[in-house]
C-alpha cells in the first residue's frame, strides 16, 4: 500500500442554487476547471455546481511528491466535506474518470449517479509509453511544436481539417497564463499510469453513465466495453464520429445526453 501524499490546497469554484442537488465536475490530465465552463453554465440553473482544479493543476497547490489517482479523490472528499455536502452527482473527463470510480469506489455513500466521458479502468503498454512521451515532448519542445504533435490524438481527422480549429486552439493554450508546468504534469501522468480499477468496478453502486467518442484514440471504445461489464448498473452511449475531445467538438449532443441522464 502506498503512503498518502500530503494534501494539497484545492481550488474550487461553487455557482448554482446551494439548495439544489450538486453536481461536482473533475477534469482530465493537464488540465484546469475552465475546461467545464459551457456544461457549468447550462447546468447552473437546475444544480449547485462544485468544479475543481486538481493538484497540479490550475489555481490548486503544486507539490513535489508522486501521489495517485485515491489521493486525488481524497482531495475531492475533502472538498465536500468542507462545503458540507453529503451527497452529489460526480462526472469526470478522462483522468477525472479515473478519480470519480475511485469516489464512487472507496466512498459510495457520497456517489448519487456517476457519469464518465471518455474515460478508462487500466493502462495498457500502448497507453503508458504514449502518457510517458507527451511527456518527454513536453520537456524537449517548446509549447507550440508539443502542441501541433499531440493535438491529433484529441481529435478526428474531419475536426482536425475543419478551417481555423487547430489554429484557434493552439493559439489559446499557447498563450495561457495556467498552462501546467512540465513536472506537474509529469506527476499526474505517472498517478493516471498507475490507476487500475478494473477488479474494482463491481463495487460501484451509484447509476453511472458512459459516454465515449466511437474515434477516441486515446481512451478506445475497448474502455468502455470493459467497465461497463464490470459496473452492475451502467449504460454507455456512443458518440458517433468523434474522439477524445468530443465535450469540445459536440458539446450539445453529449450535454444533452448528461442531461437526460440526470433527469431520469
Amino acid at each position: 500500500m502506498t503512503k498518502p501524499a500530503k494534501q494539497p490546497a484545492i481550488h474550487y469554484v461553487a455557482e448554482g442554487n446551494e439548495n439544489a442537488p450538486v453536481i461536482v465536475l473533475i477534469n482530465g490530465l493537464g488540465g484546469d476547471l475552465r475546461q467545464w465552463q459551457a456544461l457549468r453554465l447550462m447546468l447552473q440553473s437546475q444544480y449547485r455546481v462544485v468544479s475543481l482544479d486538481n493538484r497540479d493543476s490550475g489555481h490548486s497547490e503544486r507539490g513535489d511528491e508522486q501521489y495517485y489517482i485515491e489521493d486525488m479523490a481524497n482531495d475531492v472528499v475533502d472538498l465536500l466535506d468542507r462545503l458540507a455536502i453529503g451527497k452529489t452527482h460526480v462526472i469526470g473527463y478522462s483522468m477525472g474518470g479515473a478519480i470519480a470510480q475511485e469516489l464512487a469506489i472507496n466512498q459510495p455513500q457520497l456517489v448519487d449517479k456517476l457519469i464518465l466521458l471518455a474515460t478508462y479502468d487500466s493502462t495498457d503498454n500502448r497507453a503508458q509509453d504514449l502518457f510517458r512521451g507527451f511527456a518527454s515532448l513536453r520537456r524537449d519542445l517548446n509549447r507550440e511544436d508539443y502542441l501541433r504533435l499531440t493535438l491529433p490524438w484529441g481529435y478526428t481527422y474531419e475536426e482536425y481539417e475543419k478551417p481555423g480549429f487547430v489554429e484557434e486552439v493552439i493559439a489559446e493554450l499557447v498563450n495561457d497564463p495556467l498552462y501546467q508546468e512540465n513536472e506537474a504534469f509529469t506527476r499526474q501522468m505517472e498517478a493516471t499510469i498507475a490507476f487500475n480499477s478494473r477488479d474494482r468496478l463491481h463495487l460501484i453502486k451509484a447509476p453511472t453513465l458512459l459516454v465515449f467518442g466511437d474515434e477516441d484514440i486515446m481512451t478506445p471504445i475497448r474502455f468502455a466495453n470493459s467497465m461497463v461489464a464490470r459496473i452492475k448498473n451502467a449504460q454507455l452511449f456512443v458518440i458517433k464520429g468523434t474522439g477524445h475531445l468530443f465535450m469540445r467538438t459536440r458539446f450539445r449532443e453529449a450535454s444533452e445526453v448528461i442531461k437526460d441522464f440526470l433527469d431520469e
